[in-house]
């Protein structure tokens, strides 16, 4: 199993209700064992906790504490109704680079001890320009072609242009180095809209830490200029507006719900 990695890949967007509409970018995220963030850190002058080009600082995951995240993670799992005391539970997701941070979506993967398959995950969820976060508890199955499935129903908003009464649909692939995702919304069986992270998990050397920001630079920056112009280009398809359905429940409270 990988510990720590600089992952680089495409993410893809596919809408198929009421018109058709695709686009996808390049990106990079990290995925570390939550409690090697240290070691990862070490590698390269240019990542820090503070003052670097890529930082890396607890209170930007989770709910804005500076608790260790690691402690976080595992307390919202245990809300959740997820037990993740014993075994390793790794993140993947955008870390601060040059100051800027925006993460629709971090994945947090608790693996058992010896396995190199993960039994469940937390989902991450934030919204724009809301800024409001909530989460998924996600137990995962394998399906006949040896996927990792879950599905459930959406309950919070997250795009404009898509309602709340849909079923998302989940299917990981976890094969090192290599990893996807997919995730589908449907309305009953029709698929409305799909999304999917197509990536390959890379050794974090000193050198691919420092090229990686040379060539793709502030992915906070890039992530919310990549959403507002799509949604822009939406508009400009006529796509339904959406209304935020009104203030949102702490994911605490959705823990304890789920649990």
């Amino acid at each position: 199993m990988i510990s720590r990695a600089l992952v680089t890949g495409r993410v893809w967007h596919q809408r198929h209700v009421p018109f058709s509409h695709r686009f996808d970018y390049p990106l990079w995220l990290v995925w570390c064992d939550l409690e090697q963030i240290p070691e990862l850190l070490a590698v390269s002058p240019w990542w820090g906790r503070a003052w670097r080009p890529v930082v890396f600082r607890d209170r930007d995951f989770v709910d804005g504490s500076d608790q260790p995240l690691s402690i976080k993670v595992r307390e919202q799992a245990a809300a959740a109704g997820l037990n993740w005391q014993q075994g390793r539970v790794c993140m993947l997701g955008q870390w601060r680079t040059f100051g800027t941070l925006f993460n629709p979506l971090v994945l947090y993967l608790h693996f058992p001890e010896g396995s190199d398959q993960p039994d469940s995950m937390l989902a991450e969820v934030q919204n724009t320009p809301w800024k409001e976060k909530h989460f998924y508890a996600l137990p995962l199955e394998h399906d006949e072609e040896g996927a990792l499935v879950v599905d459930h129903d959406k309950t919070f908003h997250v795009s404009p242009f898509l309602p709340m009464a849909l079923r998302y649909h989940w299917r990981l692939h976890v094969a090192f180095p290599e990893l996807r995702l997919t995730l589908k919304d449907k309305n009953q069986d029709e698929v409305v809209f799909a999304a999917g992270l197509n990536l390959t998990l890379l050794h974090p050397e000193k050198a691919l830490m420092r090229n990686v920001l040379v060539r793709m630079g502030a992915r906070g920056f890039a992530t919310l200029k990549g959403i507002y112009w799509q949604a822009f280009k939406l508009w400009r398809k006529g796509a339904r507006f959406h209304p935020h359905p009104g203030p949102h429940k702490s994911t605490q409270e959705h823990g304890e719900r789920r649990g």
